[in-house]
């Protein structure tokens, strides 16, 4: 298997690393190593997960990337081709394949950070032990059934076996467990965890914030097991939430972010900045920024719940007026499925889509940070978990207020400030405008955690003119359709397990006669080289085994 005997050391092998320019030097021929300790491995490690998850690296091998088409946040503009797998939800073995070799690859740096860290850093080994669990659960989450135990052996078994996702998700919430008791169990004469932790910055606070880190890990794997209805799963889920409700040190308090210090140099940018904005000292948007628009159904959310959101995320454009030859100043956007947006009429060159603000949430700045969790997407989960009675010492309606007020504050932040906590947060960019958006969503289901109806056409036409007959709203689809808003392109991956768990909330499906997919296919490259061990008889359309709802 290609990618599991690769023993990839993620740069900056040569000595130990200090300083942003060994941290972001991923491309550095690790053939040249002389010597590898943890300290040289962990922050390349965490700067290489970043650029995989956020959307960073190249065409067809991050997961929000591909998530974003999926989730029904994005939708191909007019100004290119292709793209006919996204709009056709036709997918081959070829689709998003890197994401498998380029995780694998990731999985070995940190499998050698916990292996020559055990016992001699014992820190840093139980950060790459979570963060491994980060990784698998990102694999068995888009492809079901993945080699676990056999893997990660390099020469020795490059055709490892699979194991079942639901035997993974299990011993995944060991491993995290493990983690914070091999943090707790650290000797003081332990190495201490310096700037080489770009996520947590090191240190005792540091390890303290990734024991939260891993129970929050741990509260969306549990969750994500806890809608089927396999009567053994679910009393092992009621057991473990009870587990976890009572962890020593609680959960995340803020968004859980990558900050080597990107700078704005070559290499060396946020990557998603790097991708879908600017190249270091260019004054044109990269190529990929005009082939994205967002799509009609994520702009109606915003527009329809009067939240001002949208201002940060996408410029204004341009709308063609029906029955003219002009245009109106308005967010335009895509129909999933589309070619060419409906909306734009190819003979009125004014019409403009509402591409990312430059500037704004997704295009902060190239020295922005890169989320591995928001805050809202956990504070969503606990909620959710409250709601279902899961958990059963928390405060539902104020996670479920804090969620929203922490996406208001991520999408407000200043350009590279490294996440604060919500406390700390009490009168910053974004809070005025979220108590504004409650007030003047009173009475809207969607948003108001007391009514249990809306008018608001949530996933039906494309008009925006208010239901006739309001709809009814559970507390678990406004904290599904809020947790969806907060995610979106900053974590769609999280947003689409959400919606194959749960059918939350109803985008518009895409415009073509194919169901939407449950899965991605098993990347040719191990079609290639492993295929005897292939489970049998999977294609797009085999679901997770969470995977119970529609």
């Amino acid at each position: 298997m290609k990618a599991l005997f690769r023993v990839l050391l993620a740069a900056a092998l040569t000595s130990t690393a200090t300083g942003c320019e060994n941290f972001l030097d991923i491309n550095k021929n690790p053939n040249t190593a002389t010597s590898v300790t943890p300290d040289a491995l962990l922050a390349n490690a965490l700067v290489t997960t970043a650029a995989i998850y956020t959307g960073g690296i190249s065409a067809g091998s991050n997961y929000n990337t591909y998530a974003s088409f999926a989730a029904g946040y994005w939708g191909k503009s007019g100004t290119v081709s292709g793209f006919s797998q996204e709009r056709t939800y036709t997918y081959s073995t070829t689709y998003y394949q890197a994401l498998w070799n380029n995780t694998y690859d990731n999985l070995n740096d940190y499998n050698l950070i916990q292996q020559q860290g055990a016992t001699t850093y014992p820190n840093h080994a139980a950060i790459a032990r979570i963060m491994k669990v980060y990784d698998f659960l990102l694999l068995v989450d888009e492809y079901g059934d993945i080699p676990y135990t056999s893997a990660l052996k390099g020469l020795g078994n490059t055709t490892p076996t699979y194991d079942k996702a639901a035997d993974i998700y299990k011993d995944l919430v060991v491993q995290l467990k493990g983690a914070v008791a091999d943090i707790n169990a650290a000797p003081a004469s332990a190495p201490v965890v310096g700037n080489e932790d770009v996520v947590f910055g090191g240190g005792a606070t540091g390890m303290l914030r990734w024991k939260r880190f891993a129970n929050s890990l741990r509260l969306r794997i549990l969750l994500r097991e806890s809608s089927t209805n396999d009567a053994a799963l679910n009393s092992y889920v009621a057991t473990e939430m009870a587990a976890l409700q009572t962890a020593a040190d609680g959960f995340i308090d803020r968004d859980v972010a990558v900050q080597p210090t990107y700078t704005a140099n070559t290499n060396q940018q946020n990557p998603f900045y790097d991708r879908y904005g600017f190249a270091a000292g260019a004054t044109r948007a990269q190529s990929e920024y005009s082939y994205i628009l967002p799509t009609n159904y994520i702009i109606r959310q915003y527009e329809s719940n009067s939240d001002n959101r949208i201002t940060q995320l996408y410029r204004v454009g341009q709308i063609n007026i029906p029955g003219t030859t002009t245009a109106k100043a308005g967010y335009a956007g895509t129909d999933l499925g589309e070619a060419v947006p409906p909306q734009f009429d190819p003979t009125d060159g004014a019409t403009v889509g509402s591409r990312f603000l430059q500037g704004g949430t997704f295009l902060r700045s190239a020295t922005a940070p890169t989320i591995l969790m928001l805050l809202s997407e956990h504070l969503f989960s606990k909620s959710e978990a409250e709601a279902r009675n899961l958990i059963t010492n928390g405060d539902a309606k104020q996670d479920y207020l804090d969620g929203i007020k922490a996406s208001f504050v991520t999408t407000y932040r200043d350009g590279n400030t490294v996440p604060t906590t919500l406390a700390a947060s009490a009168s910053a960019p974004g809070t005025t405008q979220y108590a504004a958006y409650l007030t003047a969503n009173a009475a809207n289901g969607l948003v108001d955690w007391d009514a249990a109806t809306t008018t608001v056409p949530e996933g039906t036409a494309a008009s925006t003119a208010p239901l006739t007959t309001p709809r009814a709203v559970s507390k678990t689809d406004k904290i599904l359709y809020q947790k969806y808003l907060a995610e979106n392109t900053i974590a769609s991956v999280e947003a689409w397990d959400d919606f194959r768990r749960t059918g939350q909330p109803k985008f518009k499906p895409a415009l073509t006669a194919n169901p939407i997919p449950k899965r991605l296919f098993y990347p040719q490259t191990e079609v290639s080289t492993n295929q005897a061990n292939i489970p049998a008889g999977v294609n797009q359309n085999t679901r997770i085994f969470w995977d119970v709802v529609d």
